[in-house]
């Protein structure tokens, strides 16, 4: 063909091979271009759905998220044609791994956990793993892919179990043994080349150390799963746990490098950096800045969590720029999202970013809702829950407003000074000062 480039020439044969390869080396740009060629080549012996299945693992590889769930959708669809169950729940267990809407993933699992049958019992125990609600039938699940795992002997599977029992050990407040628990399941999982959860086991205890509070170790591990995810090319991994370091920064005042944090991530598919960037804006006093950048909750790709984070992030942000009937709209539709039973704490996570519009426009309904939230977090073996570290502030102030709200005094007074202090040493000092204000507001001074 006139104008092919000599890289381009070849059979799809040979760029496949040129994509695995590449994929071998954690190239995913390089083996989306192979792949990519294989597919135009078109060759009559070129298996479509299972180089669609390996560009759309790559493009996610890459964050390219909307480009792999295209690719991934259309792989299933070739495989569901042609009655290839196997092939389907290869393409599902790929597109799992993608954010998106619960019920989706669901049904796709549901139909590739009947299309493969028993044909191939270690993808059906690797895809019973992906279930992401927690209910009875979830627990089945869960029993029979360890039971699979033990008979077959997949310890990619079984490593999702000691990363379990490293959380319930973290739940429990025996810290020390959960991160041993996480490094050993982050061993096994870069052991076998199971990328994504390796990274992210690294990234889970960062995450929740920084949550309760120890904020330099949980960055520390952040930082583990950055220099990971980088080595092997996973760059939604390295966006997750960028966005972690740049919680601690912002908490801290450190704009200039969070900013520089920010500038690091290598794709915008963790909305947070827009999130951080306005509140920057914000910090500053650039309110017409911050208001210009605020996040459409099309960018959550209608991910629970995500829709939610964004949509507190604008309820709060407009009711401190004085648009309170917005910002009231704002809160609405953040209470309003519809979450799967393992988000029901998200008030403890979320609400932090919208305080004084809980605060100023929320009923005695919704201040008793977000309470219960915490007084069932506390009510746990559970370290103490300081931060939220998916926006970067302590969770005091919106607990003390509340108790203060609902006329509990003596609640609202030892929060405010605890989360004084812990704010305090930990270097949050605007939280400090937000706590501060709350304790004189209680004096009447």
């Amino acid at each position: 063909m006139r104008g092919m480039s000599k890289q381009s020439a070849g059979t799809s044969d040979e760029h496949v091979r040129g994509g695995q390869a590449a994929e071998a080396a954690y190239d995913w740009r390089g083996a989306i271009d192979a792949y990519e060629r294989a597919l135009a080549a078109g060759d009559a012996s070129l298996d479509e759905a299972a180089v669609l299945t390996a560009l759309g693992r790559c493009y996610w590889n890459m964050s390219e998220a909307r480009t792999a769930w295209r690719t991934l959708r259309r792989a299933m669809s070739l495989y569901q044609q042609r009655g290839d169950g196997i092939g389907q729940a290869r393409a599902t267990l790929e597109i799992s791994r993608i954010w998106g809407p619960p019920d989706r993933h669901r049904q796709m699992l549901d139909d590739a956990i009947e299309a493969l049958g028993d044909a191939d019992p270690a993808l059906r125990a690797r895809l019973l793993l992906r279930y992401r609600w927690s209910d009875d039938a979830a627990n089945e699940r869960w029993d029979e892919a360890m039971a699979m795992a033990e008979r077959l002997g997949l310890d990619d599977v079984l490593a999702f179990r000691t990363q379990r029992q490293a959380w319930d050990v973290f739940d429990a407040g025996r810290v020390e043994e959960a991160i041993a628990l996480f490094e050993r399941a982050h061993d096994a999982y870069a052991r076998m080349g199971v990328y994504d959860p390796a990274s992210g086991a690294l990234r889970g205890i960062g995450f929740a150390l920084i949550e309760h509070g120890d904020l330099d170790r949980g960055y520390a591990f952040a930082e583990r799963s950055v220099d990971y995810a980088t080595k092997v090319g996973m760059l939604f991994g390295v966006q997750l746990a960028l966005m972690d370091m740049a919680a601690v920064l912002f908490a801290r005042g450190e704009f200039e490098r969070c900013e520089a944090m920010l500038a690091r991530s290598p794709g915008e598919s963790d909305f947070r950096g827009d999130l951080y960037r306005m509140w920057i804006a914000e910090a500053r006093g650039d309110i017409d800045l911050a208001l210009s950048l605020l996040v459409s909750p099309d960018r959550g790709g209608n991910t629970p969590t995500a829709v939610g984070q964004i949509h507190a992030a604008a309820a709060g942000l407009l009711f401190r720029a004085g648009r309170h009937d917005a910002a009231a709209q704002a809160m609405r539709a953040w209470v309003g999202v519809e979450r799967p039973p393992e988000d029901a704490d998200f008030p403890c996570f979320e609400g932090p970013a919208l305080t004084e519009c809980i605060l100023a426009v929320g009923d005695e309904a919704l201040w008793h809702a977000v309470r219960d939230t915490f007084v069932r977090f506390e009510a746990t073996p559970r370290p103490t829950l300081r931060f939220s570290t998916l926006q970067g502030r302590a969770v005091a102030p919106l607990r003390g407003g509340i108790a203060a709200k609902l006329g509990l005094r003596d609640e609202a007074e030892r929060v405010y000074r605890e989360g004084m202090e812990w704010c305090e040493e930990a270097g949050c000092a605007r939280d400090a000062e937000l706590c501060r204000k709350g304790l004189a507001a209680l004096s009447g001074e």
